[in-house]
Order: structure tokens, then sequence, then C-alpha cells
């Protein structure tokens, strides 16, 4: 298996499916001009206030008061790291009341990870959009029962089933970070709408997420030799086209693909000229250009996890489709109340308009 450095360039959040709750799973706490977020543990607040007051925490938490308070009414010397977790740095202007933390996933050990299958699945994002500009009759293939799938088209490329599919032979490892490398931050939209101004705060989110520069390694491999092996038996299994070789091809594919689609970004908010998108496209830009000094197929940039909005997530290779409009129906629920806007019409960003999402990989040897 061949080591990849993973270097995050903006934050990345890989929820857990977890909402942690103020005031119950973590609370906040200032440090001069600093604010931190400390998720709390459960087992250590019990030993705090001893088993005899369980019944006072549990009617504590139904009238949702504070577990700062309360535990400072139970065990009165002590502070909030004794009874935490983790400690979070938060770059949110103000935690409210009733604010839920969308939460980084964690290992057992309480380690931020990114999971090997959203890696791999981003990559496989990347190979399928390149490698579908080759398939015929696209437009016929993409819809299901009914219901927008690429099954048809990822069958044709990479094989019918599991069982023979070609990123079988591409195996991913987790990437896991410091204990202490995540932030909370609020996310808002950047969105298209009547209104002149294009910052809209009406769905805030707060999420913690890895941060920036932040650096792990995990392992990566393409299995051309388990592959060949197969295919002597399984000569129907489909052979590995050419972007798919090796790590250099993949990462060439990779950092090719997602400058395409900072580029068409790029291209896109120009030409919309809107105030209030300087801050995107500046991000956008400063990421194309890094993107274009690696050095060709030992580093690639990647678009990974939640917040990459609609286009990177799904590759946009959708857009060249001559029945689009079938897609965006599909895509934009209530759709006919958009038609004089484009698609996708927002984008989501924090309140400092930074982007998620942006890692760079790096093959450390091969």
């Amino acid at each position: 298996m061949n080591k990849i450095k993973i270097t995050t360039l903006s934050p990345v959040h890989i929820g857990s499916g977890i909402q942690m709750q103020n005031n119950i799973d973590f609370v906040v706490v200032r440090d001069g001009e600093d604010s931190y977020i400390h998720v709390t543990d459960d087992r250590k607040i019990l030993k705090l206030i001893g088993a005899e007051h369980v019944d006072h925490w549990l009617a504590s938490i139904e009238k949702e008061e504070s577990t700062k308070k309360f535990v400072e009414t139970f065990a009165p010397s002590s502070s909030v790291s004794d009874y935490a977790k983790r400690r979070i740095t938060c770059y949110s202007s103000g935690i409210k009341q009733k604010d839920t933390l969308n939460e980084q996933i964690h290992n057992g050990l309480g380690i931020p990870y990114i999971p090997g299958s959203s890696i791999k699945g981003a990559i496989r994002t990347a190979l399928l959009t390149v490698l579908s500009e080759n398939v015929r009759n696209k437009e016929s293939k993409i819809f299901v029962r009914g219901k927008m799938k690429s099954t048809l088209i990822e069958s044709q490329l990479f094989g019918m089933d599991p069982n023979s599919d070609l990123f079988r032979f591409i195996q991913v490892g987790d990437a896991y970070f410091e204990k202490d490398s995540t932030i909370a931050t609020r996310m808002v939209n950047l969105n298209i709408r009547k209104k002149d101004e294009l910052y809209d705060g009406s769905k805030p989110q707060l999420i913690e997420a890895i941060g920036i520069g932040e650096t792990a390694t995990f392992q990566l491999d393409v299995k051309k030799e388990v592959h060949r092996f197969v295919k002597r038996d399984f000569p129907e299994l489909k052979s590995l086209p050419g972007e798919m070789q090796s790590l250099t091809s993949i990462f060439k594919t990779i950092n090719s693909h997602t400058s395409k689609l900072i580029e068409e970004e790029i291209t896109f908010w120009n030409e919309k000229n809107l105030s209030g998108s300087e801050d995107y496209l500046d991000i956008m830009s400063e990421m194309l250009e890094m993107a274009k000094n690696f050095k060709e197929g030992l580093s690639c940039i990647l678009r990974i996890g939640y917040g990459s909005g609609w286009r990177f997530i799904t590759g946009a290779w959708t857009e060249s489709l001559l029945n689009f409009d079938e897609v965006v129906n599909a895509s934009r629920p209530k759709n006919y109340n958009y038609k004089e806007y484009p698609f996708p019409k927002s984008r989501r960003v924090d309140e400092d308009s930074d982007l998620l999402g942006f890692v760079k990989l790096s093959i450390m040897n091969e």
C-alpha cells in the first residue's frame, strides 16, 4: 500500500450524524477574545456529581438547564475541562441558546478522521465524470424507474455489480488527524435571488470540522496485479482504463477534473458580477493557483464532504446532457418556482465566506 499525505486546504466536515445540543451536549467557554466549545462526557459528569444525583441530572436535562451550572451545583470546585471529552476552537460569531452542533465523525478514541469511503467516493465521482465523456446516449441512461441515477452509466464504465466493480481494486484507508484539530463554524449561503444582497443567513448551521492546514496520512493503492489475476478467470471483468492504471494517472485525472470545476465556478461568478461574491472568487482563485502548481501526478486537489455543493458532489457531468432540464427538475424541488434562476443558485460558505471541503493529496511513496 502507498502512503498518501492529506492536507486540509479549507475546513472539512464529514458528519457523524449526531447533533449536539448547546448547554447539554456541549458548553461554551470564553478565554479573552477566544471562544471554545467543550463537548461533555456523561461518565465524567456522573463521577463528579455522584450516582445519588442522577435524578436531579435528568430533571435538569428535561428543563433544558445549563449543564455547566448543574455541575457547579454538585461539584463547585470542578472546571469544564474536568468533564469534557474534547475542546473545539469556535469561530462562530456567537453561540445561541438553542444552537445545535453537527458533529465531525470521530473514532472510538475521540480522534477526528475522514473515512476512506468518503475519499474513495470523491475519487469515483471524478473518474466517473471524466470517463463518462465517452459514453454515448447518456440522456437515456440517467433515469431508472423514473428516478435520476447514474447506475446504468457506472455499470457500463466500472462493472455490472459490486462483485465486478473496478473500484474493488482501488483500496483506500481512513485518514486520522490530531485529536484537537477540529473547529466550529457557522454555515450560511450565497444565494442568488430577487434581493440585491447575495448573503443569506436564513438557514444557518453550526458544524464541527477539521480545521485548515491539518495533515494526516492514509493508505491508497491500485491493485493491478490482483485485477490481472482475477481477469484471467473472469474475462468478462472490465479492463482498468488508463485513468485508473496507477496512482499518478488517478491523481492527474482528479487534479484536472477539480481544476475544471473551479475554473467554471470562477467564470460563472465573474459573469454574474454580483456584490458579495468577491471573497468566494478569491478563494476559488487561490485553489486553482495551487492546483496548477502541483507536481503533475504526484499531488492533486480534491473537494470532499459537507458544503461542497451540487456541482462538486456530482462532478457536474450531467450539465452537458441534452435533457439537463429533467436533471434540474429532479434535483431541485418545486423547480417551477425557480425557472428564472440558474441551477444551482446557492453556494454554502461560512460566516467569513470561507469554503469547505478542499484537500490536497500527495503521494509520499509509490
